[in-house]
């Protein structure tokens, strides 16, 4: 009797040690912290916008009203970070986390979302065996019915062939959009799935929010060094090209647009060269905008201008073409090389003595990222074409 107590005493003693150790190596798991920041356009508050782990979309955390988050994940490796708050576009960052280690990726730049639009967002760390992606309307429809998404760095995608598919929706209904994401295989098998990142749910559908409209608009006009000019051949642009209007004959526009900070009236055509104006959009609903001036084309010049916030990382930008030989080039915000106004955002670069045509060029945005110009006159698949007089 007493060595079968005995036995049964060493028994429990072995499971309790044991169970002990157990939880004592779970408390003690070593896990690689994460600690970024979204940053979102000037009074506006972040509270709401969530971060999601691409491929485990159940990791996740809320940023706090000054826009910090903080995530703990159990394995070190290069993670996609996505961002979603009702408010705001979706963004991303990649990290790359470390086990032990609190790394701090680049802030997530979020903006601000624009009237009857939407932006929608997968990846393939979601859905590795996709091959292409669409979007499918379920209430309110669309006419289109399921409307492809790309990775070509157009059309609200960010950077070509990063395996992140995106498409902006324009003029759709206010309000809350539901809708599937539709993913074909490499044999042609499509599968209609819930976004793992939806801003929300409802009847158990991904859901997401379209913004009424905002009462902001600028009004001005434009003159050039040329006389008796008909103007309406002048695109006026902004957001990466996303709202888009010609001008009156006369120079004159009336330009609907959302903010509350500054924003970049882009103004171009073959005839004149690129100009942007920053307007401030953050205490006023109709702005006049005093007289632009654009300048016309002279033989052999080319002007390229890139606006740093249209993308969420720009660090030492530079321009590639036909007419640098492919060799990257510097773009300058400091008052030099045609800029006109030193730290404005606006990154420019003038070219003389290049020969008359239709020139290609792209802009590397970071020393990996290359990307078309938003804004551009015309274009390829790969390349933006501008045309030198």
């Amino acid at each position: 009797m007493k060595k079968t107590v005995l036995a049964l005493f060493l028994l429990l003693a072995a499971i309790y040690t044991t169970g002990c150790n157990s939880i004592q190596e779970r408390l003690a798991q070593p896990v690689a912290t994460i600690s970024g920041k979204v940053v979102v356009p000037g009074g506006q508050v972040p509270t709401g916008i969530k971060i999601t782990v691409a491929g485990d979309s159940s990791k996740s955390a809320f940023v706090n009203s000054y826009g910090y988050y903080n995530l703990e994940l159990k394995e070190s490796g290069k993670f996609l970070l996505m961002a979603r708050g009702e408010g705001f576009d979706p963004s991303f960052v990649w990290v790359d986390a470390k086990v032990e280690e609190t790394v701090k990726p680049e802030n997530i730049t979020m903006s601000q979302k624009i009237t009857n639009e939407a932006l929608f967002m997968t990846s393939l760390i979601d859905f590795p065996d996709a091959k292409s992606f669409a979007i499918k309307a379920i209430s309110p429809t669309w006419t289109q019915g399921t409307v492809e998404m790309n990775d070509n760095g157009e059309n609200g995608d960010v950077l070509a062939n990063d395996g992140i598919f995106s498409l902006r929706m324009t003029n759709i209904t206010s309000g809350y959009q539901q809708y599937s994401i539709v993913w074909t295989d490499s044999d042609g098998k499509s599968n209609t799935v819930s976004d793992p990142h939806a801003e929300s749910t409802y009847n158990k559908n991904s859901t997401i929010y379209i913004p009424e409209a905002a009462v902001k608009q600028v009004k001005g006009s434009v003159t050039s060094d040329l006389t008796g000019v008909n103007y309406s051949e002048v695109k006026l642009a902004t957001k990466k090209g996303s709202r888009t209007t010609t001008l009156n004959s006369d120079g004159s526009y009336v330009f609907a647009m959302e903010g509350s900070g500054r924003e970049y009236l882009v103004f171009r055509s073959e005839t004149y060269h690129i100009k942007v104006v920053p307007v401030d959009l953050s205490s006023i609903n109709v702005l006049e905008v005093p007289q632009t001036t654009l300048a016309s084309k002279k033989s052999g010049e080319l002007r390229v201008m890139l606006v740093a916030s249209d993308f969420a990382t720009c660090e030492n930008p530079t321009v590639v073409g036909d007419f640098t030989n492919w060799q990257p080039q510097q773009l300058y915000d400091d008052g030099t090389y045609g800029d006109e106004t030193a730290g404005d955002g606006v990154y420019t670069r003038t070219f003389t003595g290049i020969a008359a045509g239709y020139h290609k060029y792209a802009f590397n945005i970071t020393s990996t990222n290359q990307v078309k110009d938003p804004y551009q006159e015309s274009g390829d698949s790969s390349y933006s074409i501008i045309q030198v007089k």
